[in-house]
């Protein structure tokens, strides 16, 4: 009868090599990424194209408010390159100097406020279009003061200009700098989180230090940051 010794024994099976294991998480990872990726830019450009064949049938209809709301949401359906989003840039300022030379202020005011607030409600880390966005900026202070002339004509145009204009240029998004520092926080407070769980505790249910010291860290320089990014945002 043969003596199995410790060096037969099977390998424990938190022991095994994992690297095959986690390379094939990492591949499912990636794959599930990339259709949820796919699946959001086939969202915004089907649902963009839509949007702007709207605003397109409600114009041919005579109807403006449903044409600019249209336009306005194939704008915000955003995805860099898309052109359906120039393309609904390019009626809207088409319409809003059409109406302005027509003297249709108020038309003309909505067109460029939707220009406006699409370029708003788009911007990230950077602005797209800021030439539109001046232009609209721009046309906007311009035509609100020539409204405020026309309701009283006491009051001074070029100063009421002035007074939109600085108005309109005021940036409340949140810093740039400060808003990286958060979301990298947040990264290294949830990834010390997910090391703790996977290395700070052996196979044998036991603290490992080090590792723990390293994840223990992470999490709290990580919620600092987090938080004093968020604060000053």
């Amino acid at each position: 009868m043969t003596r199995r010794t410790e060096a037969d024994a099977p390998t424990p099976r938190h022991a095994r090599p994992q690297g095959g294991e986690s390379s094939g998480v990492w591949r499912w990872v990636l794959l599930c990424a990339a259709v949820g990726l796919g699946v959001i830019v086939t969202r915004v450009f089907y649902d963009g194209r839509a949007a702007l064949a709207a605003g397109d049938a409600a114009i041919a209809k005579g109807d403006v408010d449903g044409a600019i709301s249209g336009w306005r949401r194939a704008a915000r359906w955003y995805a860099p390159g898309a052109p359906h989003v120039i393309d609904a840039y390019d009626r809207l300022e088409t319409f809003a100097r059409e109406a302005e030379a027509r003297g249709n202020r108020a038309g003309a005011l909505a067109a460029w406020r939707a220009i406006r607030s699409s370029v708003v409600a788009t911007r990230s880390f950077y602005t797209p279009f800021p030439a539109r966005l001046a232009a609209a900026d721009e046309r906007i202070a311009a035509l609100m003061a020539a409204d405020e002339v026309a309701a009283d004509p006491k009051k001074d145009e070029a100063a009421a200009r002035a007074f939109h204009a600085a108005l309109l240029a005021r940036d409340d998004s949140p810093k740039l700098s400060w808003t990286i520092l958060a979301l990298a926080g947040f990264a290294a407070w949830v990834g010390g989180g997910f090391w703790f769980a996977r290395r700070g505790v052996g196979a044998d249910d036991k603290l490992v230090r080090r590792e723990a010291i390293r994840a223990g860290v992470a999490i709290v320089v990580g919620l600092a940051a987090w938080m004093l990014g968020l604060y000053n945002a």
